[in-house]
């Protein structure tokens, strides 16, 4: 597709930004590794979330250098988001969007993973666990406020009927994060931008059209059968969080064979960036656990 893209910028120490060809698919790409690797690390594919101007480097800023220091660690954009070309399936959004992932990681010539995803990227990640016909070789997953039910309430109306103005922006991070620094004029304007490149919020609007009387937003066609994932999977929620039920860790702890979880207090949708530090050291102690 033509469309101008530039490496991402104001990233970590550590944190490079790069493109490569998946099939048909542009895709821009995140990589953080240990520094002198002497022998092969473990790799963790981080899966960013879906609202508007959702990319990689928004959902795992404050977690992917620390989780480099472990781990080869691989963020892609998905197809549809950010830097990568935007496009969308209308008859099969999850198995497009699951299929370019898996393609992404066969092209880097990369075999079985860690995956971490938040929000729409953790429902997809789930996705990967529960269904082995999409392919994946999932190692333990760690899920951030994503599968589940998800009640179709006032917050998640932010989300879905955001028409691309600057302070609909403030109000969608309000809904995303606790702490207020996290939708200071600085952020707003850093997301709104983004949302506004060409292309981006269309490609991120077509994906919530939906008929009078249907939910609106990222909503798969089924509904995974949690029972079949084999995987160690941790479930992250946040207390506060506006877009899940309060029972929402209990609930998928009892669907998800041996699972673990963690709920963190002032937090909403999005832990891993309230609680970047602990949240970090959870990972890290669970994948190599994994």
């Amino acid at each position: 597709m033509n469309r101008e893209r530039q490496p991402a910028e104001n990233l970590p120490e550590g944190v490079n930004s790069g493109f490569v060809q998946v099939g048909e698919i542009y895709t821009h790409y995140l990589e953080a590794r240990p520094p002198h690797q002497e022998k092969e690390t473990a790799t963790v594919l981080l899966v960013h979330s879906g609202e508007f101007s959702a990319r990689s480097e928004f959902s795992w800023r404050y977690n992917i250098a620390e989780l480099g220091k472990h781990f080869r660690v691989l963020a892609p954009d998905m197809v549809g988001f950010g830097r990568t070309d935007l496009v969308h399936s209308f008859t099969d959004a999850v198995g497009f969007r699951a299929g370019h992932l898996r393609r992404f990681l066969d092209t880097l010539k990369v075999g079985p993973v860690h995956v971490a995803g938040n929000s729409f990227g953790g429902g997809l990640v789930l996705q990967m666990a529960a269904n082995e016909g999409l392919g994946f070789q999932v190692r333990s997953a760690v899920v951030v406020s994503g599968g589940g039910k998800a009640p179709d309430n006032d917050a998640r109306k932010v989300l879905t009927g955001y028409d691309g103005q600057r302070e609909e922006m403030r109000e969608i991070l309000k809904v995303l994060f606790y702490d207020e620094r996290w939708w200071a004029d600085d952020v707003v304007e850093e997301r709104w931008k983004a949302s506004r490149e060409p292309g981006v919020w269309e490609a991120c609007a077509v994906a919530r059209l939906a008929p009078k009387g249907e939910v609106r937003g990222f909503r798969p066609s089924t509904r995974p059968d949690y029972s079949k994932i084999r995987c160690p999977v941790l479930i992250v929620g946040g207390a506060d969080d506006l877009l899940r039920l309060p029972s929402y860790v209990d609930d998928l702890r009892k669907v998800i064979p041996g699972s673990q979880s963690r709920l963190f207090q002032k937090s909403r949708h999005c832990s891993h960036i309230d609680h970047a530090q602990e949240f970090n050291q959870l990972a890290i102690d669970f994948f190599k656990n994994n």
